[in-house]
């Protein structure tokens, strides 16, 4: 069976994929440590031309480790049905500090929150950052029953 095409999975085109990321949706971001270890988490997510961003805390072990690895990848999937479809996406990415004012906007319009670009003091606006991935590589694909 190895070397078999699955006739239930296909790979998304690059507009599907661009579609499926410009849904509200959660994303994971994984990095890497410096011992090694995968660092992955949910978060709100803004995808700009061939960059992802989002907001992290500037000291957040997800910013130290792109800090210190320049790399960062981002999955993310819908089940519809008996369909589920992916995206994932990798390259370098870079932290911004601190983040800025029109990206936390984009953030509030896209998941209908007020949080992003309100309520900041200057402490908490200065302890925040931005992350940026580079899509460099897309993974998609869309598999069903």
């Amino acid at each position: 069976m190895a070397g078999e095409a699955n006739p239930n999975k296909r790979r998304l085109s690059r507009d599907e994929a661009v579609e499926l990321l410009s849904r509200p949706l959660t994303g994971v971001f994984s990095s890497v440590s410096d011992g090694g270890w995968i660092h992955s988490v949910p978060v709100h997510f803004l995808s700009v031309k061939d960059q992802i961003r989002f907001v992290a805390g500037a000291q957040d072990a997800k910013t130290r480790n792109v800090e210190r690895r320049g790399q960062g990848t981002l999955c993310v999937e819908v089940t519809e049905g008996s369909s589920r479809t992916y995206a994932s996406v990798s390259g370098p990415a870079t932290v911004q500090r601190p983040p800025d004012a029109a990206d936390l906007r984009a953030l509030d319009r896209r998941y209908s929150r007020v949080d992003f670009a309100e309520g900041w003091d200057d402490e908490s606006f200065a302890a925040a950052a931005m992350i940026t991935i580079s899509v460099e590589r897309w993974i998609a694909r869309t598999y069903w029953d």
